[in-house]
């Protein structure tokens, strides 16, 4: 599925621009300058089919990541990911969501990162890869979830509560939706 875009500069500016530039000033008719923040976020929840296994494996799932860059320059990151192997008493809940990037050569797709509980306790680092593959039904979004990997750990995260428990589930959603938004926001003139 497209991300929903509502553009004030030219895509290939942006892309060119790297992942990093989020904050550009563009000079506006009659040399007026105006401020456009780059905002990008994945929303969706639903349920999963989880790959592998002899019997089939699904998990409910919430999630909520944005990213937006102030006017000051700080990057604000927000969001919530909850997920719950259906049958088990297994459950995974955010506390600290601290990135939310486009996954690299893709246009449909975000990385979240933070840390996160199990089953209420303990404190592991994660990464979240969630795709907006399709319209809702189409079973072509599809998430993937580490925690405390060492793809979960990159970047130099400070390492779970234990070394010994590491999770790993990735599958197609057979319901719900994930919607991936990228927008320039027009903060007006400076």
């Amino acid at each position: 599925m497209t991300p929903i875009r509502q553009p004030s500069l030219p895509r290939r500016q942006l892309l060119s621009a790297g992942a990093g530039a989020l904050l550009f000033v563009v000079p506006k008719a009659q040399g007026v300058a105006t401020r456009t923040i780059l905002q990008r976020g994945m929303s969706g929840g639903g349920m999963a089919q989880l790959d592998g296994g002899d019997e089939p494996r699904l998990a409910n799932f919430g999630l909520f990541a944005s990213s937006l860059q102030l006017p000051d320059g700080e990057t604000l990151v927000l969001g919530a990911i909850q997920w719950i192997e259906a049958g088990t008493d297994f459950q995974l809940q955010s506390t600290e969501v601290t990135q939310c990037i486009p996954i690299a050569d893709r246009s449909d797709g975000a990385e979240v990162r933070g840390r996160m509980q199990v089953n209420g306790e303990g404190d592991f680092p994660f990464v979240i890869r969630a795709i907006d593959g399709g319209r809702p039904g189409s079973a072509l979004d599809r998430i993937e979830i580490e925690v405390n990997t060492a793809a979960a750990r990159e970047g130099g995260v400070d390492l779970g509560s234990d070394d010994v428990f590491v999770y790993e589930a990735a599958g197609n959603l057979v319901a719900g939706d994930f919607q991936w938004v990228i927008s320039d926001i027009d903060m007006g003139g400076q």
